[in-house]
């Protein structure tokens, strides 16, 4: 009899933030090591492969949601994923702001006590990424503001330059990972499923070493009015 081999953990990642902040070159920088430069899409992405961890095979699958419509908030995709990562760019305070009012908004709703995340608030790590220090000559928001919020919400917190291949952009999604401790949940929703014939089939799928991307249909987020700012 052939020796069956387990299949590696899935864990599922929603990356979030504004537009133009490299959310996009941040996912493809960590799967490829490869930099794409600017990138906009008015659609969410789904990314797919399979890499390392402490040893450890996972099989990555990354939401990389579309920053075009800030006044929803992606409460759809947060309940799909396992884990969260906010990115702003340390040269946007308005990106700032906005993933400022994601924070917010999780702690003070039910989403990370639903079925997905478990009954704990704290079941779903969150962490927060200051993109493009290489641009620090026009910096608007200081090291220490992004560090104290991201304390304040019991979030992980690192600055990093996508360009320059900053090795603190690859530890804060490997710590992210690492925070994943039973990725194997039950969901409300499943991107994945709605989207096995395109990942399985589609002849227009941009691929990736070892992975895939494709475009999601948007997926449909509860209406809100828009996000308040944050107080100066």
């Amino acid at each position: 009899m052939k020796e069956e081999r387990s299949s590696p953990q899935r864990v599922r990642i929603a990356v979030i933030g504004s537009s133009r902040v490299g959310k996009s070159a941040l996912i493809v920088r960590y799967l490829t090591r490869r930099y794409i430069g600017e990138y906009h899409s008015n659609t969410d992405l789904l990314y797919r492969q399979t890499v390392p961890i402490n040893g450890n095979s996972i099989e990555l699958e990354v939401i990389d949601v579309s920053g075009s419509s800030l006044d929803k908030f992606p409460a759809e995709q947060i309940q799909w994923a396992d884990a969260c990562l906010l990115v702003y760019s340390v040269t946007d305070r308005s990106s700032f702001e906005y993933a400022v009012d994601i924070l917010n908004t999780l702690k003070a709703s039910s989403l990370q006590g639903s079925p997905a995340h478990g009954a704990s608030p704290a079941a779903m790590p969150v962490a927060l990424l200051a993109n493009k220090t290489d641009l620090d000559h026009l910096r608007q928001v200081p090291f220490k503001e992004g560090q104290a919020i991201s304390a304040a919400h019991g979030a992980s917190f690192s600055e990093a330059s996508v360009a320059d291949n900053s090795g603190d952009l690859y530890r804060c999604v490997d710590r992210l990972l690492a925070e994943v401790r039973t990725p194997q949940r039950t969901r409300k929703f499943s991107v994945t499923k709605m989207l096995g014939s395109l990942i399985g089939g589609s002849t227009n799928n941009n691929q990736l070493p070892r992975g895939s991307v494709v475009a999601c249909p948007r997926v449909p987020a509860p209406s809100r009015p828009p996000l308040a700012a944050a107080a100066p």
